[in-house]
């Protein structure tokens, strides 16, 4: 994203998502990267981290919300599991088999 907002001149601002593939090695490969909301967003809200409500706080310029810079973190060992068509789970990876 840095590379994106350096050549196009561009304020960063906004929301996203990037994803990234593991090989057997454990080296990450970027896959994907969305700059909106996806429909993952509801697996991070069962986990804590409900991005929909601090845009909506954001926008509506809430005197409440905290503006300070936020890292969502989830417990060790946390997967989200999310298919097309079925509610995401979330669990921890010990108990996926």
């Amino acid at each position: 994203m840095e590379y994106l907002f350096e050549v196009t001149g561009a304020e960063k601002h906004g929301f996203f998502t990037a994803d990234f593939k593991e090989d057997e090695n454990g080296t990450a490969y970027l896959t994907e990267i969305n700059a909106r909301m996806v429909a993952f967003n509801l697996s991070f809200a069962k986990a804590g981290a409900n991005f929909a409500e601090d845009i909506i706080r954001l926008v509506q310029d809430d005197p409440t919300f905290n503006r300070s810079y936020k890292m969502y973190e989830f417990e060790p060992g946390t997967v989200f599991l999310r298919d097309v068509d079925a509610e995401p789970i979330l669990m921890n990876e010990g108990d996926i088999l």
